[in-house]
């Protein structure tokens, strides 16, 4: 399954690969903002996207990803470490996506991407 990370924290980015590099996923690419995120999808669709909800820069994660499903019904998993807000319920209720709280460990990304592909969670 090939994986784009969006996620502007270097520390928090290398975690999720290497997560999901043990688990034999491809990594498309590790984007730090919505400009990267556009020009990688230039290039590449990923079979899921891991979303940073706070990223710097002008647009936020679930911004960018309305832009995202404009074009590609790409499945989202948002990761955010602040679960109380309004932008937290958008995220929740955006369909086809998934949400986790940081700090993120193995076996809940493993097993939101599981609940999130199904059958499609295959490496």
């Amino acid at each position: 399954m090939r994986v784009m990370i969006v996620e502007d924290c270097f520390i928090q980015s290398t975690v999720l690969s290497k997560i999901l590099e043990s688990e034999n996923f491809n990594i498309t690419g590790v984007c730090r903002s919505s400009t990267d995120v556009m020009n990688t999808l230039d290039h590449t669709i990923p079979d899921l996207i891991l979303m940073d909800v706070f990223l710097n820069g002008d647009l936020n994660g679930y911004q960018i990803m309305q832009i995202i499903r404009e074009k590609y019904n790409v499945p989202v998993i948002f990761v955010t470490a602040i679960k109380q807000n309004d932008l937290y319920e958008s995220v929740k209720a955006l369909e086809n996506s998934y949400v986790l709280g940081k700090p993120i460990s193995k076996p809940d990304l493993i097993s939101a991407i599981n609940n999130l592909m199904g059958s499609h969670a295959t490496c």
